[in-house]
């Protein structure tokens, strides 16, 4: 490694920069045994130790949930990839997510872009889903009629062109090639490689060692992680996508869209609106005189035209909405009253709900608590199980020392709505009736 690339590194390495509480050492069993960050701070915070590293493979496997549709009223099976990576590498992926997040965080306030995006910074400290939810409401309520378009990108880690991600990577660094540190991280979360989780639960079982809360961790023997890794082992050998539980992987998503913010943000504000984008979803509000006369084509098709100029990027029609705000109302394209659904609220012009979806989420994982009680309680002809239900799913749980539940969170979202309330807020009335629901379930 360059002493030049040195330097620029010892810059952005800073040690007063790394948050060593949110670095936390996981429980899963993985390739290497679980360790505390401040055991190999020195390492992850060495270039020459991580240019040189041995990154582990991701371990994958997918996980089955319902996922409410609403104009339908019914739940739809909905899968998702998990990749997680080995212990030292989740925390060497963190690091360099910091790192590349502070980058990011100065690049974004030089173009002017700094209240574009809000998920997956580090400087928005004290701020959720719900702030930003409520600017944006509070920013239509303000106009006498508005045009709202929202939309999001398709399997947008998936999608990733690596190529241009490490461009826009150099260009947040202000380097015009990848120190050698950054350029290891960077190959193993584009070239990523996994196996799968089936297999070695498989092999564990073949082994006599199929409980795995009672390993360290898999193969303890390197010489039989070798082995078993030269059959099982999977490589991503496509030019785009990353894997999106990396902890690096989410300030990626932020620096791909680094010239897409920057130039949509500049037409959304000469038109006196507001552009945000959280994560893969964005929103754009633009004030108008008259609905009936906005030109929303000419929007539209800028839209495009950016989405068709960055690599990996795709909106799907049917992911993408249009509305009116005129007269305390949300309409459709068609004039009828409609709802506008975005970070979990809904939102009809004057009313605020938290959205069906998450309700629905909720009363389904309690009802499901609630058969287990029951079950249980048959069995052992005693009730069994009620502490953890009342805890995790009723008002009993909500101020819990270090604890919240969707309680907690729909009387945060109340309280966060009425601060200069511009809203009528339902929050806390969606759930007044959760106890008799739940209970009028549970048998005695």
């Amino acid at each position: 490694m360059t002493h030049d690339n040195r330097l620029r590194l010892d810059t952005l390495a800073s040690s007063s920069k790394i948050q060593e509480s949110k670095y936390k050492t996981k429980r899963y069993v993985h390739f290497d045994r679980k360790v505390a960050f401040k055991r190999v701070k020195n390492k992850v915070n060495d270039p020459c130790w991580i240019a040189e590293h041995g990154f582990y493979p991701f371990i994958h496997f997918q996980i089955r949930f319902n996922k409410y549709i609403k104009k339908d009223n019914l739940k739809k099976i909905k899968e998702r990839e998990i990749f997680y990576a080995s212990h030292i590498d989740s925390f060497i992926y963190k690091y360099y997510g910091d790192l590349l997040n502070h980058k990011y965080n100065e690049r974004v306030k030089e173009l002017g872009t700094d209240q574009v995006a809000t998920a997956y910074r580090n400087n928005l400290e004290g701020k959720s889903n719900i702030d930003f939810a409520k600017e944006v409401i509070d920013f239509i309520r303000k106009q006498d009629n508005a045009y709202v378009y929202v939309a999001d990108f398709t399997s947008f880690f998936d999608n990733l062109d690596h190529k241009y991600l490490k461009e826009k990577i150099k260009s947040a660094l202000n380097v015009k090639t990848l120190p050698q540190d950054f350029f290891a991280v960077f190959k193993n979360i584009t070239k990523y490689s996994w196996i799968e989780k089936a297999d070695i639960d498989r092999e564990m079982e073949n082994k006599g060692k199929d409980n795995s809360t009672q390993l360290s961790r898999y193969f303890s023997n390197e010489g039989e992680f070798r082995e078993f890794k030269k059959i099982n082992i999977h490589n991503n050998k496509k030019s785009y996508g990353i894997p999106q539980g990396a902890g690096i992987s989410s300030v990626c998503s932020n620096i791909y869209l680094l010239e897409f913010d920057r130039l949509l943000n500049n037409y959304v504000q000469d038109l006196n609106g507001l552009y945000r984008r959280y994560c893969d979803d964005l929103i754009i509000v633009i004030p108008t005189d008259n609905i009936g006369e906005f030109d929303r084509d000419s929007l539209t098709n800028y839209v495009d035209f950016l989405r068709d100029s960055i690599p990996g990027l795709e909106i799907q029609p049917e992911k993408t909405d249009e509305f009116y705000y005129s007269d305390n109302e949300i309409l459709d394209l068609d004039n009828s009253s409609t709802k506008l659904d975005y970070l979990g609220f809904s939102f009809d012009g004057y009313n605020v709900r938290i959205r069906e979806k998450s309700l629905f989420k909720y009363y389904s994982r309690a009802y499901k608590k609630v058969r287990i009680c029951n079950r249980l309680t048959k069995k052992s002809n005693q009730k069994a199980q009620r502490k953890s239900l009342f805890k995790n799913y009723t008002h009993l749980g909500k101020k819990s020392k270090g604890h919240g539940n969707f309680l907690s969170y729909a009387t945060r979202a109340q309280q966060t709505f009425d601060k200069n309330k511009t809203t009528n807020n339902l929050m806390e009335h969606q759930v007044k009736n959760h106890w008799k629901r739940i209970n009028l379930r549970l048998e005695n």
